[in-house]
């Protein structure tokens, strides 16, 4: 982890002490009567010692776009310190998520009176310090949510849940939220199941990625929609059985053609026609997840219509009360994807297993390579994910 330049200058030493090395932890162990521990763990216990006096986070208000909204101040460590609980924990962030929706919802939606809001939705860290409750130590890699646009945050522990250390921090950050809805939502929520037709709009977005591996390790045939022609060839990569450009072809006309049997479970993100036409193609009992509405993003210059009978406005009635609306033809829209997984328990089980797939290369994230640096950075990166 030492610069180049550091590790020039010091290769020398390094290697005298490591050739060195037993007598070196013997002599300890003599003199001090403990065994020599690792610079490392020296540093883990004593983590606190190591942090600056102030970092940066990213703090917004009420204002209608996140650009507008966000600002970087200067926080005290000390105090963060100080106000530690005892349920908490101080993470350093190394990776934070970009979520367009709950970025730019967290302020354009927010009570008109609020102040100093923490801004980023997601990330993972190192925890530096632990309140006396806290299931974590020092040293351990979290994924967590909330307060990710910040150098270090403090957030409740039962939000972050260990991570493997060695594992790609970005990776690992995409599949706290956008990985875990998709395989709540297709293995809970609305179960997939071998020979099904499964839609995933959006599907080389973040959490579309994840729906597309999952509906596929299920026996699903899948659907995708995607609006470039570069991500034509990373639609296939992950599996996806027929990509359709939405801007080049009809979802309607290839699920009436193509599928006449009609679909089984559409994961769906976009909203407008493309909604329409899922539900237009649904067969009797079939479902409908709904994950977002991207075409109703405070972005876009104008809002679709879905067309859909008998529904509203797909954020403001379903999605965002959590409703379950049923359709003429039997099937159901479904706006709260998470369905009983609080409530049952069986969250940590789906979680568990995502991240045990990650780590095993089963399945894995779409990261764009763009690097966006600091805290600074943030609004840019938002602007990014939603270009």
């Amino acid at each position: 982890g030492l610069p180049p330049a550091a590790l020039a200058s010091l290769s020398g030493f390094l290697g005298v002490l490591g050739s060195h090395c037993a007598d070196v932890t013997d002599a300890v162990r003599q003199i001090t009567g403990r065994p020599a521990r690792s610079l490392r763990d020296f540093v883990r216990d004593r983590s606190t010692v190591f942090l600056p006096s102030s970092f940066e986070r990213l703090l917004g208000a009420p204002a209608p776009s996140f650009a507008a909204a966000a600002r970087v101040a200067t926080a005290s460590t000390a105090d963060d310190l100080e106000d530690l609980a005892a349920d908490e924990v101080l993470i350093r962030v190394m990776v934070a998520g970009v979520n367009g929706g709950a970025d730019t919802f967290s302020v354009t939606r927010a009570a008109a009176e609020a102040t100093d809001i923490k801004l980023g939705a997601e990330g993972v860290g190192v925890v530096v310090a632990a309140g006396a409750e806290a299931d974590y130590a020092a040293g351990d890699r979290v994924a967590f949510i909330g307060g990710g646009y910040s150098e270090y945050t403090r957030v409740k522990a039962r939000l972050c849940n260990a991570v493997d250390e060695g594992g790609d921090a970005a990776e690992q950050t995409a599949a706290r939220v956008s990985g875990l809805t998709a395989a709540v939502a297709l293995g809970h929520t609305a179960p997939v199941t071998s020979g099904d037709v499964v839609v995933v709009t959006a599907c080389c977005g973040a959490t579309g990625s994840f729906a597309v591996q999952l509906a596929k390790a299920a026996g699903a045939s899948v659907v995708g929609t995607v609006g470039s022609a570069a991500k034509v060839d990373a639609a296939k990569q992950l599996g996806v059985d027929r990509v359709l450009n939405y801007r080049h072809e009809s979802l309607a006309d290839v699920l009436a053609a193509e599928y006449p049997g009609g679909v089984d479970v559409a994961y769906e993100g976009v909203g407008g026609a493309l909604l329409g036409a899922v539900c237009a193609n649904l067969k009797p009992e079939g479902r409908v997840l709904i994950v977002g509405s991207i075409s109703q993003y405070p972005h876009n210059d104008e809002t679709p219509h879905h067309g859909v009978e008998g529904v509203g406005d797909i954020m403001d009635d379903v999605f965002r009360p959590g409703r379950t609306v049923e359709l003429p033809n039997g099937g159901r829209l479904i706006g709260n994807v998470w369905g009983d997984a609080f409530s049952t328990g069986v969250l940590p089980a789906f979680r568990d297993r995502l991240y045990a797939d990650l780590a095993a290369g089963e399945i894995r994230a779409l990261v764009d390579g763009t690097r966006f640096c600091g805290v600074s950075e943030a609004p840019a990166a938002v602007a990014h994910m939603l270009a």
